[in-house]
């Protein structure tokens, strides 16, 4: 082959390969722009369903917005608008009042997304929850303390959780407030218990029942009442001295309390000194 003929093929060549290259690289080009085209049609998607679920939530429709943010969820699991949508779904559960279903929403949503700006939100509306869930006075049914105190004692420990892990929250306030009504439902409640065993003469039982109320539940406004009327049952039972002992208890760590003239009246009473 002749050295004329050997060029004409390398130039054949060469523009053979720049031509595969181009193709490649006009291939390539498309496939990265079709990718583009895709990730923004699915991020636009999402955002249009999810701001229709948020025109129906901000009308206090949750019947209509809650299957929207399910839809969210579902379809655009990856998108940025799927975790906003967790947290509304437990949202419209909770002002559709279905409490038990929001807590466990509210629940997953804190495992889930702990680090998440709102974890702390979802950590106090899942106490909100339990508190939603205690019975409610009804003049047609026994006092709410005389009833089970399961959803009192799960919205104590989840709003205690929540004031340990979030000092520095905005709902910390609120639950606090919260908080000491639930533990004064639970002195309530075991007051109540201790009444019962008082009216069957079983005055042991009720001290005992009285004495661990100033142990578990001590933060509680109502401590002194109970307190008092432990001191009242040591009488029954002929125990001066653990009679005496609470009284002073009462006069000591509750200065500001109304029960505390009780206790020192008694205490004069009995010929004890108060204070």
């Amino acid at each position: 082959m002749g050295s004329k003929q050997r060029m004409d093929t390398s130039r054949f060549t060469a523009v053979l390969f720049a031509i595969f290259a181009l193709l490649a690289s006009l291939s390539l080009g498309g496939c990265i722009k079709v990718k583009e085209d895709t990730l923004l049609g699915y991020s636009r998607s999402a955002e249009v369903l999810y701001m229709e679920a948020m025109d129906e939530y901000d009308d206090r429709d949750c019947v209509s917005a809650e299957p929207k943010f399910q839809d969210v969820r579902k379809q655009f699991p990856y998108s940025r608008y799927a975790v906003d949508a967790e947290l509304k779904i437990a949202d419209c559960q909770f002002i559709m009042e279905n409490h038990a279903e929001a807590a466990v929403s509210y629940e997953q949503f804190v495992s889930l997304h702990p680090t998440h700006e709102m974890a702390d939100y979802a950590a106090f509306r899942r106490g909100e929850c339990f508190v939603k869930m205690i019975p409610s006075d009804v003049f047609i049914l026994p006092p709410s303390y005389e009833r089970d105190q399961a959803a009192t004692r799960d919205a104590r420990t989840a709003l205690s959780q929540f004031l340990e892990r979030y000092p520095n929250s905005k709902w910390r306030e609120k639950a606090k407030t919260l908080l000491s009504r639930v533990v004064d439902a639970l002195v309530r409640h075991e007051i109540y218990v201790a009444q019962f065993y008082l009216k069957r003469d079983d005055r042991l039982a009720a001290a005992v029942r009285l004495e661990k109320i100033r142990e578990n539940f001590g933060e509680s406004s109502m401590v002194p009442d109970a307190m008092f009327l432990q001191a009242m049952t040591y009488l029954k039972l002929n125990r001066t001295q653990d009679a005496e002992r609470v009284l002073k208890e009462i006069i000591a760590y509750y200065p500001n309390h109304y029960q505390r003239k009780r206790a020192e009246d008694y205490l004069n009473a009995l010929g004890l000194k108060g204070g």
